[in-house]
């Protein structure tokens, strides 16, 4: 499967949630979908599942536009991150409604994972907690065989050990039934040696697309007395920097290239650092 997505914008009444944004991906891969609060992600994975429509720009699975398309939209499960299900049904009843909607579904894995995470068939969605729920979720979301399946922060209220149990199946079922996963979550730490494909969204506009190999040959942190750094980093764009007592941090796109100076030290950045770093830039602009 490969997702398009074309100078995509997205506004609301009193926000624009997406800014001119464009990528390309392929499947079957583990994608990450990163980003801080409000840059945006949930806005673009509902444009992906077609249920709401861009301003301006285009979002196409395989060439074709993902919104009023049927035959596509039947090859896309997104699992949000809260409200996909009716309260009043049980979750018997819940799955077998999704599985007259996605025509590869696998019964028998649904019941399979039903037991894993100990779910009663006969118990309504409004007597769930939070991360029974969301097992629900998970479990529509690998039953489904969707050809792209998108998970939005899929395990909230969820244990380690279930946590762990959703990474365990989404290996899994890679493995078994290769597909085109999107995951979008805050818990970066855990998730990350997951991810193939890394995309960060911030402030509505695509800040970077690499694969996970990639990743560390094109974000470095550079330390060091502040003219070493700066003169180390001279001529490349800084994502991040930060100044305290004697000696400045400066993290920027490296873009394979070699960082040489004297009296600094070169160190890799983690997802999870560069989601702070980001989300410390976008406090400073607001406090500005």
């Amino acid at each position: 499967m490969m997702i398009k997505v074309s100078n995509v914008s997205k506004s609301y009444k009193h926000k624009q949630a997406l800014k001119n944004v464009s990528f390309t991906i392929e499947g079957p891969k583990i994608i990450g979908f990163l980003g801080h609060n409000g840059a945006g992600k949930t806005t673009f994975l509902n444009l992906l599942a077609g249920l709401i429509v861009p301003s301006n720009g285009s979002v196409c699975v395989n060439g074709e536009n993902v919104f009023n398309a049927p035959s596509i939209l039947r090859d896309i499960c997104f699992v949000a991150e809260s409200g996909n299900f009716q309260e009043e049904m049980t979750i018997a009843q819940s799955l077998k409604a999704n599985s007259f909607f996605y025509p590869k579904w696998d019964e028998n894995l649904a019941l399979e994972l039903l037991q894993v995470f100990a779910l009663n068939p006969k118990d309504k969605v409004r007597s769930l907690s939070k991360g029974m729920v969301s097992a629900l979720g998970i479990i529509t979301g690998f039953a489904s065989n969707a050809a792209i399946t998108i998970f939005d922060e899929p395990y909230i209220g969820l244990d380690v050990a279930g946590r762990n149990t959703f990474y365990d199946l989404l290996i899994e079922q890679q493995s078994d039934n290769p597909r085109l996963f999107i995951l979008s979550t805050h818990l970066i730490d855990e998730a990350s040696a997951l991810f193939e494909e890394i995309l960060i969204l911030y402030e509505g506009q695509l800040l970077l697309q690499k694969t996970a190999d990639e990743w560390h040959q094109h974000i470095v942190a550079v330390k060091g007395g502040a003219l070493d750094v700066e003169q180390a980093t001279a001529g490349l764009e800084v994502i991040y920097q930060h100044s305290f007592m004697q000696e400045m941090t400066a993290v920027v796109y490296a873009n394979g290239r070699t960082i040489e100076g004297n009296n600094i030290t070169r160190e890799s950045v983690s997802l999870q650092d560069m989601l702070v770093y980001l989300s410390k830039q976008q406090k400073a602009r607001v406090i500005v």
